[in-house]
C-alpha cells in the first residue's frame, strides 16, 4: 500500500468514526425528545383528564336540569289547562245562576211595563179616532 492509500484509508476511518458519533448523538437526541414527548403527553393526560371528567359532569348536570325543566313545563301546562277548565266551569255556573235570573227578571219587568202601559192607554186616554189620518198612509 502506498502512502496515499494509507492517508485516504485514515480519512475514511475518521469519517466513519465521525458518522458513527453523529448517529449516536442523533439517537440520544431522539431518545431525549421521545422522553420529553412522553412526559408532555402524560402531563396533558393528568391535566386534561380532570377537565374531561368535569365536562362530563357538567353535561350530565345540564341533561338533568333540562329533564327537570321539561317536567316543570309539563306540570305548568297541566295546571294552566286545569285552571282554564275551572274558569270555564265557574263562568258557566255564574251564567246560569246570575245571568239567567237577570234575564228572567228583565222579562218580568218588561211584562210589567207593558201591562202598566196597556193599562194607562185604556184608562188614561180616550180612544178617539182621528179622521184626518189616513190608515193606509205609511210615513
Amino acid at each position: 500500500m502506498t502512502d496515499w492509500q494509507v492517508v485516504f484509508l485514515g480519512i475514511i476511518a475518521l469519517a466513519l468514526v465521525a458518522m458513527a458519533g453523529a448517529q449516536v448523538y442523533m439517537g440520544l437526541t431522539v431518545a431525549r425528545a421521545s422522553r420529553q414527548v412522553t412526559d408532555t403527553v402524560e402531563s396533558l393526560r393528568r391535566d386534561v383528564g380532570p377537565l374531561i371528567a368535569k365536562a362530563t359532569k357538567v353535561t350530565d348536570d345540564a341533561a338533568r336540569v333540562t329533564e327537570l325543566a321539561v317536567l316543570q313545563a309539563e306540570r305548568v301546562d297541566r295546571m294552566v289547562a286545569n285552571i282554564a277548565v275551572r274558569v270555564d266551569d265557574t263562568l258557566s255556573v255564574v251564567q246560569h245562576s246570575v245571568v239567567e235570573p237577570v234575564r228572567q227578571g228583565a222579562a218580568v219587568v218588561a211584562g210589567i211595563r207593558a201591562m202598566i202601559g196597556a193599562f194607562r192607554d185604556r184608562h188614561g186616554r180616550p180612544q178617539a179616532h182621528r179622521e184626518d189620518e189616513d190608515p193606509l198612509f205609511v210615513g
